[in-house]
């Protein structure tokens, strides 16, 4: 489960740690009242369970007589990252530094990354300056101990009077993390300011759904469906029927993608950017009985606006017939009535029953099927090879 900013802090503030004053909103008139009591600048933060709210004007700083116009223009928008129905009114921090810190798992073992470059560039930060970034992993056993952390924020490169500050701070996140059973928690920014006092500014937390039984003080929090359409669809084909898992998440480029495995459908997701193609979604599915949580994941794929091809990659131990994968996007594709012609389809579909896959996709028409032998940088290869094909002749076609 991803928190909302305004939970994730309250169960922050519940553990005596340094974030600012803050509270949620659902109307301008409310956000209006907050910032007064506040007073000076607030932020005003779209409550989406996501990041990059900076880099898409979802994060205003305002001063108080501003703050109701302001939350009358957020209130209501459907953005890339959502609707935005609520907005977190937080006073605002004085800021003379911003670090960033993270907790996740990587092949499940906790890691840390920290930096002291933090706030909304850190991704410029990893492109540009990757060694400003410290990241390494956590023995579950021992934990993170103050001196440790303080031991990484030195390589990090902070030094003065914020440097032991931080790293007990450090320790304390942790713990919280583990107490939490967070899957992650991101700090950015981690302010300080000129007196040498920090703030938690930022606040992204996500909850192991599995462990939600052992924290009651979640129980009110409302359950985070998708706001995007296609994603809430497959979202709730994967809950209604048995078996297996279906994911779907939507991402702003025009190569849909079917793809199984975890790890190799990643690694066909990164090959295809590595080539120069752009994802319009990432998928995960795994064996299920019948074909509804396929046809799900390519419903959302053909009714996306971006998508203008599609890949469906499997390998040989994915343990589904093939066939059934082909059945349901024979389905799909007269359901939503896909001129192949002018949507290219490639099956990297190999395994049990594949000649009779190979019999059905012959029946669609317009389908490539990659020959047995082909490997997964070949499938990316002509998906992004045909996807720019289309795009060019749709583009011509646009300016004629």
């Amino acid at each position: 489960m991803k928190l909302t900013e305004d939970i994730a802090k309250s169960l922050m503030r519940r553990l005596k740690l340094p974030v600012p004053e803050g509270a949620p909103a659902e109307t301008a008139a409310k956000v209006g009242e907050l910032a007064s009591e506040f007073g000076g600048t607030v932020a005003l933060k779209a409550l989406l369970p996501t990041g990059r709210r900076g880099k898409s004007g979802l994060v205003r700083l305002v001063g108080a007589a501003d703050a109701e116009g302001a939350a009358s223009e957020m209130l209501g928008r459907q953005t890339d990252l959502g609707y935005v129905d609520r907005i977190y009114v937080e006073k605002g921090a004085e800021i003379a530094q911003e670090f960033y810190l993270a907790f996740s798992f990587s092949d499940r073992v906790p890691m840390i990354t920290i930096s002291t470059a933090g706030g909304v560039e850190i991704e410029q930060v990893h492109a540009t300056t990757p060694e400003r970034i410290v990241t390494t992993p956590i023995d579950p056993l021992k934990g993170l101990r103050p001196w440790e952390a303080i031991d990484l924020w030195s390589r990090a490169g902070l030094k003065g009077r914020s440097l032991a500050d931080v790293g007990r701070l450090t320790a304390k996140l942790w713990r919280a993390f583990v107490e939490l059973d967070a899957e992650m928690m991101e700090i950015n920014p981690l302010a300080v300011d000129a007196d040498g006092r920090l703030s938690m500014v930022g606040t992204m937390i996500e909850i192991d759904d599995g462990a939600l039984g052992r924290h009651p003080e979640l129980s009110d929090v409302p359950s985070q469906r998708p706001d995007n359409p296609r994603e809430r669809m497959v979202n709730d084909v994967n809950r209604a029927n048995p078996g297996g898992d279906a994911r779907y998440v939507e991402l702003d480029g025009d190569i849909g993608l079917l793809v199984a495995g975890g790890g190799a459908g990643l690694l066909q997701h990164d090959m295809i950017v590595d080539l120069g193609g752009r994802p319009a979604n990432h998928s995960d599915i795994s064996p299920a009985p019948g074909t509804v949580k396929t046809e799900a994941v390519l419903d959302a794929v053909f009714t996306n606006p971006r998508s203008r091809s599609l890949l469906i990659g499997y390998n040989h131990l994915q343990m589904a017939p093939v066939d059934r994968v082909v059945e349901a996007l024979a389905n799909s594709v007269q359901r939503n009535k896909v001129d192949t012609s002018r949507f290219p389809i490639i099956l990297r579909l190999f395994g049990p029953r594949e000649a009779e896959a190979r019999a059905l996709a012959a029946q669609i028409g317009g389908v490539t099927y990659l020959p047995s032998g082909a490997s997964l940088l070949d499938g990316a290869r002509a998906i992004v090879e045909a996807t720019r094909k289309v795009s060019a002749q749709q583009d011509e076609g646009a300016t004629a």
